[in-house]
């Protein structure tokens, strides 16, 4: 009798509780392998630099040639990058890199430098990471991005810059103010980004985030044409601007009513962008309302202290509105692609004409970008979510829209929309891939998955790579070398061990195998898949989404 069966050599409780320590350990090493954080000088950052952290693929997009290397710009007006406003879908073949902006992050994360609300400190440290990343500067510990994510190769031709909502003015103001030092940028992808004058307010219609009580096109602008009327614009003395301490007491509006008083859900109250500077705060306007109300004489005299004047505004909004720079973006790079992300049901923005997506697919497209679209090439959505997405928009690049027919070339909301995350996913990888096959075609007929399977040498020894896609919804591949001919079993498992589908079991030739995964059957969740021939075992984890 043996009374701890479960630790019976060879038995099959063993052998399960063996499999799930090797998985553990897998996800370990994994774990270990693939994050990595330093600190890039900066003339704005002090001795501290600025604070990067760093995630690097198992398995290069394009092979032995290399990984797209993806800087992440978080939204809002916050001073903290590492984290975003929609989590990003995984993207398990790129180099991808977060930072803190100055003065940004707490404890070991703090960037050095003092934080000036998206201004030009930010588009600096914004520069010094895009320089690291390109390859021409190093850490402050002097190694270069290709030593730390060794031995995937980072591609400093196939750099771009990902800006999530408010992050997107970042993108597009550093490739104009900064574009000579930064020579060599590949892409830029946005997503709903407010580029624009007014835009960060969401001053042409906004959604509850911003305190309406219904997402409202704001009542004085004309989403057809994308003009204001001025006359509507008021002051009063009772309307409430937000600010970090005590709210300001005195705003503009739009009065809809006529009749002088702010009505809250009748009415449109304005969203300005408040700054507090030690023990005072300004409101920042739009550079239209501070002139519409400069000119009408609708301001107090003397004009309440913490309302921006109309040059101190124009000075506060230049660097941080990327709608100033799309001419100079291109000068500098004109190489570089643009693509824009953006749904029907915008996360701020409620004017259904866009503005903010028409302002910047528009401006680049009349800078003579080399490349530009609004929303990925549908084979790209298909791609990364394993499965059909025919209601997906499929737009030819550079189409010329305007306020009435950008309607339909957005996402559409809804069960049958394109989530945030699949979108920008998708619009990263098809410009990474028409940065590497320098394809700049208004539409595809598919993936360039060419450059992938032209770049890979095969390698000469044993070796299981990453699924694609991961983590996936339906589908997905699993590619793996075998140095010699022998026995092959790959299987895989759940969380707790238990084999869940057994995808090979066969003797095999060498070279290299890729062996197709359908999920629809098990629960969404993580689990591993395992390879083994003659004794050697490979593990990697595997992420079901639903």
């Amino acid at each position: 009798m043996q009374p701890f069966s479960l630790f019976t050599f060879r038995s099959p409780q063993w052998q399960q509780l063996m499999i799930i320590i090797m998985m553990l350990c897998a996800t370990a090493t994994a774990l270990a392998q693939s994050l990595f954080e330093t600190r890039v000088p900066s003339e704005i950052a002090g001795s501290e630099g600025i604070f990067v952290r760093i995630n690097r693929p198992n398995v290069a997009r394009y092979g032995a040639l290399g990984a797209p290397v993806v800087i992440h710009i978080a939204g809002g007006f916050g001073s903290t990058g590492l984290t975003v406003a929609n989590p990003p879908w995984s993207l398990p073949d790129c180099i991808e890199i977060r930072f803190n902006f100055p003065g940004g992050g707490t404890g070991t994360t703090r960037s050095g430098g003092v934080y000036d609300d998206r201004g030009p400190n930010c588009l600096k440290a914004l520069r010094d990471v895009i320089r690291f990343a390109l390859g021409t500067t190093t850490d402050v510990n002097g190694k270069k991005l290709s030593e730390l994510v060794s031995p995937i190769q980072p591609l400093a031709a196939n750099v771009g810059l990902v800006g999530w909502s408010n992050g997107g003015n970042a993108t597009i103001a550093v490739a104009g103010l900064h574009g000579s030092e930064i020579a060599g940028l590949a892409w830029i992808v946005n997503w709903e980004s407010p580029v624009g004058d007014g835009m960060p307010g969401a001053e042409c219609g906004a959604n509850p985030r911003l305190g309406a009580t219904n997402p409202t096109v704001n009542p004085a602008y004309n989403p057809d044409t994308g003009e204001f009327d001025f006359t509507m614009l008021a002051y009063n003395d009772t309307v409430t601007i937000s600010a970090q301490g005590p709210p300001l007491r005195g705003g503009l509006y739009f009065d809809v009513t006529g009749n002088g008083v702010p009505n809250l859900g009748v009415d449109f109250i304005l969203h300005p962008h408040a700054v507090r500077t030690g023990n005072a705060t300004k409101a920042y306007y739009s550079n239209r309302v501070i002139k519409a109300a400069t000119a009408a004489n609708l301001l107090p005299n003397p004009v309440p202290a913490h309302i921006a004047t109309a040059a101190e505004t124009e000075e506060f909004w230049r660097p941080r509105n990327g709608e100033s720079w799309f001419a100079d973006a291109v000068r500098y790079n004109p190489q570089l692609m643009f693509l824009v992300e953006a749904s029907e049901s915008d996360h701020v923005q409620s004017a259904p004409d866009h503005p903010h997506v028409l302002i910047q697919y528009e401006g680049f497209r009349l800078a003579g970008a080399r490349f530009v679209r609004l929303n990925p090439d549908r084979a790209y959505v298909e791609s990364v979510l394993s499965r059909s997405a025919p209601s997906a928009v499929d737009n030819d690049a550079f189409l010329p829209f305007d306020h009435l027919s950008i309607r339909s070339a957005l996402e559409p909301a809804g069960v049958d929309g394109v989530p945030t995350n699949v979108g920008v996913a998708a619009a990263i990888y098809e410009l990474a891939d028409r940065t590497q096959t320098n394809n700049v075609s208004p539409q595809l007929e598919g993936v360039l998955t060419s450059v992938k399977s032209a770049a890979v040498a095969a390698p000469s020894h044993f070796q299981l790579e990453q699924n694609y896609p991961n983590p996936f919804n339906h589908t997905t591949q699993i590619r793996y070398h075998l140095d010699h001919s022998g026995p092959v079993r790959l299987c895989v498992y759940d969380m707790l061990g238990r084999e869940t589908v057994k995808l090979v079991n066969e003797v095999q030739e060498d070279g290299t195998h890729e062996i197709p995964f359908d999920g629809s059957s098990l629960a969404s969740g993580l689990y591993f898949y395992r390879l083994e021939c003659d004794g050697k075992i490979k593990i990697h984890r595997i992420m079901l989404l639903r």
